[in-house]
């Protein structure tokens, strides 16, 4: 079967979604930097939201990225030396837990913790979630651990050190986990799909959501930045694109489930895009 049929399929599959289900959308506040890092050309300086997105489905919880680590709202040196360089948000109501908590959600109740890859942007928060099945791509882990020269910058390993077993254990997760090595329908009712994009980072991943009357739509992580650089085909700079093929390549399949489902198409760091969006406790259904 062509691509073009899978997705075809997969539309008409969209209107048997779950009538339950609903999707938030939240930001671990904003970061500060130039607009050159994740726009190639570009100039000048641009604030950014951290996005993150939870999706409840009659079959559990799934959290999608989980924003800046909330200790840089008290220790400002946790980030290190490029923390000045970012100049993150750190009020108290941008903590995860506050935010879950005005939709009367507690870490504890999220089944999985999907990580659209390990930077200190979308994985810092991993370690209040240790009751969750996380389910990210082998590479990534890999990678996150031990990152490729050049592209260790934004991977703090003490986000999620806590995931590695003990000396001796058969097993390196510590913690429930599904590891990928492709895509996968996560709840096998074509609601949540998860895609595999080796491009911004070694084990990226795009997420897909089915809901009831919104319809599709696609959640890019860093897969893809801004709205300009999908419709332009404009990469990052090289600092920020570990394969820049494989990132051409996450445009077109996203161009590609847009053209043939529509919908909507929310990326983690688009600040006109955000705004035009609703936020929780608003929701999508």
């Amino acid at each position: 079967m062509t691509l073009g049929l899978l997705l075809t399929a997969a539309g008409a599959m969209a209107a048997e979604a779950p009538k339950a289900m609903k999707l938030y959308v939240f930001s671990s506040g904003a970061l500060n930097l130039d607009k050159s890092i994740i726009q190639n050309g570009a100039s000048g300086k641009v604030q950014i939201p951290v996005g993150f997105f939870l999706i409840r489905h009659p079959k559990g919880d799934v959290l999608f990225d989980c924003g800046n680590n909330d200790k840089i709202i008290t220790n400002p040196d946790y980030w290190g030396p490029f923390v000045k360089a970012l100049d993150p948000g750190r009020s108290l109501d941008i903590a995860i837990d506050a935010q879950l908590s005005k939709i009367d959600v507690k870490p504890s109740d999220i089944k999985y913790v999907v990580l659209g890859h390990f930077h200190v942007d979308h994985a810092g928060n991993i370690g209040k979630f240790l009751d969750s099945t996380f389910v990210y791509q082998r590479d990534e882990i890999r990678n996150a651990f031990w990152p490729a020269p050049g592209y260790a910058t934004f991977f703090i390993s003490d986000d999620f050190a806590m995931l590695r077993n003990s000396v001796g254990g058969p097993m390196p997760s510590k913690y429930k986990t599904i590891e990928l090595d492709g895509d996968l329908d996560l709840f096998g009712d074509n609601s949540i799909y998860i895609h595999r994009s080796v491009s911004h980072t070694p084990g990226s991943q795009i997420m897909v959501v089915r809901l009831p009357k919104t319809g599709t739509v696609v959640l890019t992580s860093d897969a893809v930045y801004l709205q300009e650089n999908l419709d332009k085909n404009i990469l990052p700079s090289i600092g920020s694109v570990y394969d820049p093929v494989g990132m051409l390549d996450a445009y077109a399949w996203v161009k590609r489930v847009h053209d043939v489902e529509g919908g909507d198409i929310i990326f983690a760091h688009d600040p006109d895009v955000y705004k035009a969006h609703k936020h929780s406790p608003e929701f999508y259904e």
